[in-house]
């Protein structure tokens, strides 16, 4: 009876417990934020990504009630800043700009401190464009005019900054029976200039750093290789809707560490969620030649494991 007796009475203190717990758990999440929410941003000031970041959580802290404020993480091309990330305390007061590549791609190009499992993910909210791009008085005007000269030279240079460009321009070769070689640049600047002067054909080019120059009449664009086309070139196909089935995919996206409560996190996506339809917001975006697309948390991170599995593969294929 005694031993009955104990086993309730230790019972009863850990349900009290546990309810004065979940008391001061509720009470927590129903103060949520009552400070300002810093987020991390893993590229430089000014540059496109930073002002689409910055104008986004100007329109959530509108949501949130709270200010949040903006830390520039550079370096290890944007992992720096995503491994800080992963190192805040998971109490909502730290966010996070995680982009595709460096949580994807990079992790198998060099050794990185963190995995997709690190995070809590909060949206996507801008995608990066691509496209195929070549000197303003190229002799190719559209895709097949490109293909048919490479086929019958039995071989084309391309340039492009890094990966995942070579993925699918690999892609596009073997869709079209072309055989595409692959001229790495160190940065955007030297390949705008061999394609200027001639000494490069053609590039998968991303939108940001070479809208400029296609608006300007200096290039052409000769397909868009994102899901959609490009803004500026309207009647310009998409490599899919000419059959290729290439598409390349790469999104900015906003994370918090793993463990974060799910009530915090359901704040904040509800708060991005809103802030992702801001006018201003979307003026940045078009004005950083980025595309508005918006992404729930969970697709994202879907997405996210989903491309870290398939670089997985890609790069083994390229190490042998």
């Amino acid at each position: 009876m005694r031993k009955a007796t104990r086993f309730f009475v230790l019972f009863a203190a850990l349900v009290s417990a546990a309810l004065v717990s979940l008391g001061f758990a509720s009470a927590a999440l129903a103060a949520y934020p009552d400070q300002a929410v810093t987020m991390i941003v893993n590229y430089s000031a000014g540059g496109g990504t930073d002002l689409a970041a910055r104008a986004l959580a100007d329109a959530a802290s509108k949501a949130l009630g709270e200010a949040i404020g903006i830390a520039n993480v550079t370096g290890g091309s944007g992992t720096v800043g995503i491994a800080e990330l992963k190192n805040a305390k998971n109490d909502g007061y730290t966010i996070g700009v995680a982009t595709l590549a460096p949580l994807t791609i990079v992790p198998w190009q060099i050794k990185v401190p963190y995995t997709p499992k690190d995070f809590e993910y909060i949206c996507a909210f801008g995608q990066y464009g691509y496209g195929l791009a070549v000197r303003a008085d190229s002799p190719y005007n559209t895709v097949e005019d490109l293909l048919t000269a490479a086929k019958k030279a039995g071989r084309m240079n391309y340039g492009a900054t890094g990966y995942p460009q070579p993925f699918a321009m690999e892609a596009l070769g073997k869709a079209a029976g072309v055989n595409f070689i692959y001229v790495t640049y160190a940065d955007t600047a030297a390949l705008i200039t061999d394609i200027l002067g001639g000494f490069i054909e053609v590039t998968l080019c991303d939108q940001a750093s070479f809208t400029s120059y296609i608006k300007g009449g200096q290039m052409k664009l000769l397909a868009s290789a994102t899901d959609k086309r490009w803004e500026i070139a309207p009647d310009v196909p998409t490599l899919k809707e000419l059959g290729y089935g290439v598409e390349l995919l790469s999104y900015m996206g906003l994370c918090a560490p793993a463990g974060l409560d799910a009530g915090i996190l359901e704040a904040l996506r509800k708060a991005f969620a809103a802030a992702s339809e801001n006018a201003t917001y979307k003026d940045i975006l078009v004005k950083s030649n980025l595309v508005h697309t918006y992404l729930s948390g969970e697709d994202y991170k879907k997405l996210v494991y989903e491309k870290y599995d398939e670089y997985k593969e890609l790069f083994s294929k390229v190490a042998k």
